[in-house]
């Protein structure tokens, strides 16, 4: 039990859990289903989590010491930032799902102010943060109505400037490009689907919708594996979706496009690509990080994916099982690493992953087999007493 002393930050800790338990809770029983013959998600996801239980708090006050979270949220609100509201999410949830694990290893790690205290670092890093990403007073998607459009307008003018009309060919163009690039990046980050995001619906005046779609960490990168993906001309790219009017799209807190009629590419009208790599001397579009690109650029993109995406897989299959469980969870881990990044210290945490999971526990998450169906109606998070 904690004491009277800590009942304001129990309070805070608490209406944060309250906040996030209905809205994890449907994204989790609205999730398509996936499992993986070649990659252990399931064990890896847990390492992660048990991971980040232990070593988010001590890293967010790291980030913090150096730039608050109104500051990073504001900063997040551009093309090209993976501080979205995935990684967001997963800040949060990854600290709590741990919790939960160690909870039943160990309650004595979560218990008292101490435990307390823990949470309220890393779940108070997320409400500041995730507000000031939405430029509002509302903590996710889901509490107005799954609305993910956190661009300022000066980026949307912008962006739509740059479309340029679509029909039938350039769209099957379009959508072949799109569907390649995004299994690239469904291996490339071990069977997750975080290598891309979306933000919007942005309603434009014709009554026209957009969807803003990010490709985040295409080639090289912080990934240890990613030297496969280093003819990938390009490591991020935004892309601008114009729907047809009447075409009825929500965003959740998984940065996932949710329409009706269900096919939205059937309705796309117009469509521009960007990338936000850029060095001194490159043309920025109006002062943002941004250099439009072209269609030829697009299927250049895709069909270096393609290759990537082979020789990747063939890497994944000659790797032993905890090989591809470390690779995992150093996905999952990191969710917190582009935040760290926009406050100037991401290379002063440690993101080694697995860590500091005990070794006692490591063989019993990590066993074959998945973990027993959750009830759906219960809340994922328990609150604390």
């Amino acid at each position: 039990m904690t004491g009277l002393s800590d009942q304001p930050v129990r309070d805070r800790v608490n209406d944060r859990i309250r906040a996030i338990n209905p809205v994890t809770r449907r994204l989790v029983a609205e999730r398509t289903a996936y499992a993986s013959q070649l990659i252990p998600v399931t064990q890896y996801v847990t390492v992660s989590c048990i991971e980040a239980f232990f070593r988010y708090p001590t890293a967010v006050e790291a980030i913090t010491s150096a730039r608050t979270p109104e500051e990073i949220g504001e900063a997040a609100r551009r093309p090209g930032c993976q501080a979205d509201s995935v990684f967001l999410w997963g800040v949060a949830n990854f600290f709590l799902i741990g919790r939960n694990v160690m909870n039943m290893v160990d309650p004595s790690i979560d218990a008292g102010s101490s435990g307390l205290a823990r949470a309220d670092v890393v779940l108070d890093f997320w409400a500041r943060t995730s507000m000031a990403y939405r430029g509002g007073g509302h903590l996710q998607a889901a509490d107005v109505a799954d609305r993910n459009d956190v661009f300022p307008a000066a980026i949307i003018d912008t962006l739509v400037a740059g479309t340029t009309p679509v029909d039938d060919e350039r769209r099957e163009r379009i959508r072949r490009a799109n569907a390649t690039i995004i299994n690239h990046l469904f291996l490339l980050y071990f069977d997750t689907r975080v290598g891309h995001g979306d933000t919007g619906p942005y309603v434009l005046d014709d009554g026209r919708t957009l969807v803003v779609r990010d490709y985040f960490r295409l080639s090289r990168s912080d990934f240890a594996w990613s030297e496969v993906a280093d003819a990938v001309p390009f490591s991020n790219l935004t892309a601008a979706f114009v729907l047809a009017e009447g075409v009825d799209v929500s965003i959740t807190d998984y940065g996932t496009t949710v329409s009706s009629p269900e096919d939205y590419l059937d309705y796309l009208v117009g469509f521009g690509l960007w990338t936000s790599d850029w060095t001194a001397g490159d043309g920025l579009e109006q002062g943002l990080p941004l250099r439009l690109l072209s269609d030829d650029d697009l299927d250049r993109v895709a069909a270096a994916c393609r290759t990537a995406q082979k020789r990747h897989y063939r890497d994944v299959v000659a790797m032993d099982r905890d090989e591809r469980i470390a690779c995992g969870s150093y996905v999952y881990l990191t969710f917190l690493r582009p935040f760290a990044e926009l406050a100037g210290v991401a290379n002063d945490i440690d993101w080694t992953c697995p860590r500091d999971i005990p070794p006692e526990l490591y063989p019993l998450v990590t066993a074959e087999g998945e973990p027993p169906e959750g009830d759906p109606d219960t809340d994922p998070f328990p609150l604390y007493d």
